[in-house]
């Protein structure tokens, strides 16, 4: 075995085959206006705890609204809320800073949503809408899916303002609503119907990704910043048939037929695919891990390494996601109804989710799809279509996020991250935005079990560190 480990590296070293991108880190000034962070701590619980009381379950997104409002006035900050005029209870708010020097660089948004997602009470060990402090954590929904980076992005926002530093660039606080149920109120109305706001912008900070401590490799803290996101393809089918008793099955009746096209498109360009931008993900990885598991991760996209990791791949979910198109059937019913095993229904239906890899076109993997339900008679309806959508990792503010967030941490790195489902950041990315997704908090697993779970919270020093974050990138990117 250790010959053979040799052998493959000293053909890889040859071959030279680690071609993904890598990530740069910017060299930081850190002359940084000094700031009261125990007052800003403070002021952040205080924040938060607040906006945890205000319930805005998939909607009431203008109350956390009027109170954001209430804190940029007190500021000396003007505001507005934008909206769908059939929805004035929905509004995203919008407040900005503007550049204090001619000839000013491309501004700077700093993004987030105003509504959560359901609760049961009965699961919580503290009350959900209580804000509660307790254990050096603020407890309730929306925690970190994203009051509370909607509070670190408005203290950074604000420390702007208040240290008085010149800005090469404008900057805008936005706080969209109905994230949580399509974005049709948020992000897409912002970007399809007022595209006017976006004028002058470049880069933007939005949720996405998140830094972790302890769950990849053990005692390394690695800050996932999302830098792109799978495209999407969702489809209802239908197949119908003639109905029968279940001791005597016809060859194919539409349970079957539904079963066996959902399973062919399971297998539709199934293989594991290390993409340029996976591929950079993993060389980060193998950064800060050691020999030899650095060296397969940094050359992942070998043609001589890469079947070695695919049952580590195959075996993780998360890893599947990232590397494969995955395909889940969301729903299956006929129409036998209850207490009907012996009955072969004449009617089966289904829903597929399909999330597509950078570089598959989208449309012509819808028409493959097509092909194969027409090959089982099944009637599909495609309910939402969506491309990859993918900001570039070489730019001034994915370096300099990267560099402060690092900068905290000793054995720490940034990987840029695919991220399987959506965010505000595809549409933000389709009116020329570069949009990236990381909430600047080091959660561990059970933290991350809380977003959309049980027991969500933040930690104050998390709330902090946040902010601090998200204060010097912006301080860094004005110099």
């Amino acid at each position: 075995m250790k010959f053979f480990i040799s052998f493959l590296i000293g053909i890889s070293f040859f071959l030279q085959c680690s071609f993904g991108q890598k990530v740069k880190y910017a060299e930081l000034k850190q002359s940084y206006p000094k700031v009261n962070w125990e007052a800003r701590r403070t002021e952040a619980v205080k924040l938060l705890t607040d906006l945890l009381k205000i319930p805005s379950v998939r909607g009431n997104e203008i109350q956390v609204a009027k109170y954001i409002q209430a804190v940029l006035t007190k500021e000396g900050i003007p505001s507005r809320f934008v909206f769908d005029p059939k929805h004035p209870t929905r509004p995203n708010l919008i407040a900005e800073l503007p550049a204090t020097v001619p000839n000013p660089e491309p501004g700077i948004i700093l993004a987030n949503h105003l509504d959560t997602v359901e609760f049961d009470p009965r699961e919580w060990k503290m009350a959900p809408l209580s804000g509660t402090v307790n254990e050096g954590r603020v407890w309730g929904r929306g925690a970190i899916d994203m009051k509370g980076m909607a509070v670190m992005e408005l203290l950074a926002f604000l420390e702007i303002k208040r240290s008085g530093i010149p800005r090469t660039r404008k900057i805008m606080y936005l706080a969209l609503a109905d994230e949580e149920s399509g974005s049709e109120l948020g992000g897409k109305y912002m970007t399809s119907k007022q595209k006017q706001v976006f004028e002058g912008y470049e880069y933007a900070i939005n949720e996405g990704g998140v830094a972790t401590r302890d769950i990849v490799i053990p005692g390394s803290t690695i800050f996932n910043i999302q830098y792109a996101e799978k495209g999407n393809i969702w489809l209802r089918a239908k197949i119908k048939g003639t109905s029968g008793h279940g001791s005597s099955p016809p060859t194919q009746y539409p349970a079957l037929s539904l079963i066996q096209f959902f399973n062919e498109v399971r297998e539709l360009e199934s293989d594991i695919r290390i993409t340029e931008e996976t591929d950079a993900f993993f060389y980060q990885l193998g950064t800060i891990s050691s020999f030899p598991k650095s060296f397969f991760l940094k050359n992942a996209r070998n043609p001589l390494i890469k079947p070695l990791l695919h049952g580590t791949i195959r075996s993780n979910r998360h890893l599947t996601a990232m590397t494969t198109n995955t395909k889940s059937i969301t729903g299956f019913r006929t129409t036998e109804g209850e207490g009907g095993e012996n009955v072969i229904a004449g009617e089966a239906s289904g829903r597929l989710d399909i999330r597509t890899l950078p570089g598959v076109d989208i449309e012509e993997f819808a028409n493959k799809v097509k092909t194969i339900a027409a090959k089982y008679n099944a009637e599909i309806t495609f309910t939402d279509i969506n491309p990859t959508d993918v900001s570039p990792i070489n730019t001034r503010f994915f370096s300099t996020l990267a560099a402060v967030s690092v900068n905290k941490f000793p054995n720490s790195t940034v990987t840029p991250f695919l991220s399987p489902g959506k965010t505000d950041n595809s549409y933000l990315r389709r009116v020329g935005i570069k949009a990236y997704g990381l909430i600047p908090a080091v959660l561990k697993s059970e933290d991350i079990d809380g977003m959309h779970g049980k027991n969500e919270n933040m930690t104050i020093d998390n709330l902090e560190l946040g902010t601090k974050i998200l204060f010097e990138t912006l301080v860094e990117m004005n110099q």
